[in-house]
């Protein structure tokens, strides 16, 4: 009896092993299909914003900065002659310490639920700074920001890129947005910092040495 009962326990404990591996390679593959969705839609958009005229900053480019923050980023040419410089981009925002009216959030290529658990490389991650008198509330859809883009020098720094004095409106043209909710297991990461902010602003140059872009 002892013996069966043993069995039967292997024999359930191995389905178990089993059916949990696969909703991982489920969810796996599930996780890359979207982002291969995400990321199509993306540059669909991109493509259609740069038709009607928009110079948006490539996130490819970006993406050969080398380096981390040990050691500091390594910046591509093309990249750092934007230093400074207002540019648009199309992304998808991430919440740093609230979700509503934030003042700062990030953009990445790709939508992700948390920052905190799901960690993306460093060249792939902006900060946002809205402008001042602006905010925004986090949106399910991707965003077209406009702002001034800091590149981020040295050893140590937390993150390679902000834009700083920006504002933002729906990444396709004539879209709109809506507004995304926070899981409640990653609410504990989005709180507000009880004494300063958990980053530091950059003051923007002044606005008589940017070009004259418009606002998306």
């Amino acid at each position: 009896m002892r013996a069966r009962t043993k069995r039967d326990l292997t024999i359930f404990t191995g389905v178990v092993f089993v059916i949990s591996i696969v909703a991982l390679l489920n969810n796996f593959f599930y996780r890359s299909s979207l982002a291969e969705r995400m990321e199509r839609y993306r540059m669909m958009i991109e493509r259609d914003r740069k038709s009607k005229g928009i110079d948006l900053v490539s996130w490819k480019l970006l993406q050969k900065t080398k380096g981390n923050m040990r050691t500091g980023p390594t910046f591509d040419e093309e990249l750092l002659k934007l230093d400074r410089q207002r540019i648009h981009i199309v992304g998808f925002m991430v919440p740093l310490n609230q979700f509503r009216k934030m003042k700062e959030f990030l953009l990445l290529p790709l939508p992700i639920e948390c920052y905190f658990c799901q960690a993306p490389p460093m060249r792939d991650v902006i900060v946002v700074q809205m402008a001042e008198n602006e905010t925004a509330d986090l949106y399910r859809e991707p965003v077209l920001i406009n702002g001034v883009l800091n590149l981020q020098k040295g050893k140590g720094v937390k993150f390679f890129y902000i834009i700083t004095d920006a504002r933002l409106g729906p990444a396709k043209e004539g879209g709109s947005l809506t507004r995304k909710t926070v899981a409640p297991q990653h609410m504990m990461h989005v709180q507000p910092a009880p004494q300063e902010q958990l980053l530091e602003g950059i003051e923007s140059p002044p606005s008589s040495a940017l070009p004259n872009n418009p606002s998306p």
